[in-house]
């Protein structure tokens, strides 16, 4: 397996996973995918690392063009690829699935981005979306890679 099929077999897993928690009205990712994109690319980074070995960085972007100047949104870069299993939350962006090459045109026009290194884990984030992790993880067990 290529590390882009990996990469396209545990995205689809956590989005498969956090779809369950769409409709339940306790979750931080109540609403997903809008709105849930800091979080999911967490749990996507945190996952990627603990099955795949890989390191990656959590992404930030605002100052779309085609945005609201209020909106931003977060995904996750490994290596020559973006992670983004929250996209489809905006209209018109072109993007089909969930890896995608780093030097996508509607990634590029972002104007401002935040990065850091890795993913954050429970200890360092108190509101941590625990029941998203879990959901993705009874994912990877009923489906393993």
């Amino acid at each position: 397996m290529t590390s882009l099929d990996l990469l396209t077999a545990l995205a689809d897993r956590c989005r498969e996973g956090l779809e369950t928690l769409a409709s339940n009205p306790s979750s931080s990712l109540k609403g997903f995918p809008n709105a849930a994109c800091g979080d999911s690319a967490e749990i996507v980074g945190r996952v990627l690392k603990e099955v795949a070995g890989m390191d990656g960085r959590y992404v930030c972007g605002s100052d779309h063009s085609d945005m609201k100047p209020s909106q931003s949104h977060a995904w996750y870069e490994v290596g020559d690829y973006i992670v983004d299993i929250t996209h489809d939350q905006f209209e018109g962006t072109g993007l089909v699935g969930w890896v995608f090459d780093r030097d996508h045109s509607w990634y590029e026009r972002f104007a401002t981005r935040q990065v850091h290194d890795g993913f954050c884990m429970p200890n360092q984030w108190p509101c941590y979306p625990h029941d998203g992790y879990r959901a993705v993880a009874k994912v990877l067990v009923n489906r393993p890679i």
